[in-house]
């Protein structure tokens, strides 16, 4: 995992070298280019608010009683620690659509934001453009570098598809091969908003080779929870929780865990 932390971490440098970028522009009106969205909305994240507000040795039934709460314990330490960082994963990039200070030029039906910047003999530019779909735009981000020794062009960043209302959408975040020098997917995340009580996501991790290590699915329709781990050649791993009645379970291959409104363990029906 330590290549997507440094990436992450090069990544966050280029914007701040390129904040000061140039601010020109040519073509039509650029006050109709849209906004930049935000990379992960606070509406297109899983709800673990569950579990971040009740912890069982706080709560009367559980008192001197951990040993009978272990069920709920476990699936709401999985969840809080897994499933909260694979879902943050892609709001380490929002920074990178933060400066909306720039001017657009209209370049071959596409709004286009360019962003440059020179330091000695090392060279930096980002690219970003957006071209309007059916209901919203696809956005897509290349990075150029120059240092005289290592030279990269129009390696895509990111791209994805995000409707105007931010209710639907998905983004696909790239990596470079050190190996290749080609540019593959690291990690991908869509999502749809039906209403304010009913929403999805997945995200999904990929290995060197270009397949998925991991993908973690979540669903909610009011009050009902659901999270799924699933690893390749491994059992999933599922969590259920009802914010009405506080009861759910944690299951793992034919392993199944259940509490129930006390967060106490209980038999599964």
């Amino acid at each position: 995992m330590n290549r997507y932390i440094k990436c992450i971490a090069f990544l966050v440098l280029i914007v701040g070298l390129v904040a000061c970028g140039d601010n020109s522009s040519t073509g039509p009106d650029p006050s109709e280019a849209p906004s930049f969205p935000k990379v992960q909305n606070e509406e297109a994240q899983p709800d673990f608010s569950f579990f971040e507000q009740n912890q069982t040795k706080l709560t009367d039934f559980a008192l001197n009683a951990e040993e009978n709460t272990d069920n709920y314990s476990q699936a709401r330490q999985w969840v809080l620690y897994q499933s909260g960082m694979s879902f943050a994963f892609a709001a380490s990039y929002s920074s990178m659509f933060s400066n909306n200070n720039q001017e657009a030029n209209y370049e071959d039906g596409k709004w286009v934001w360019e962003y440059s910047e020179q330091y000695e003999n090392e060279s930096i530019s980002i690219t970003i453009t957006a071209e309007e779909v059916t209901g919203g735009y696809n956005w897509e981000m290349l990075m150029s570098y120059d240092d005289g020794e290592t030279s990269i062009v129009d390696y895509r960043i990111m791209e994805g598809t995000v409707t105007e209302d931010g209710s639907e959408g998905s983004w696909t975040f790239n990596i470079q091969n050190p190996d290749s020098n080609e540019e593959q997917v690291a990690y991908k995340y869509e999502w749809t908003i039906s209403s304010d009580t009913e929403k999805s996501m997945t995200a999904k991790w990929y290995n060197d080779s270009g397949n998925v290590a991991i993908s973690a699915n979540y669903n909610a329709n009011e009050p009902e929870h659901t999270m799924t781990y699933i690893y390749p050649n491994e059992p999933d791993i599922t969590v259920y929780w009802n914010t009405s009645t506080k009861t759910g379970y944690y299951e793992q291959g034919v392993d199944k865990l259940c509490w129930d409104e006390n967060f106490m363990d209980t038999t599964c029906s």
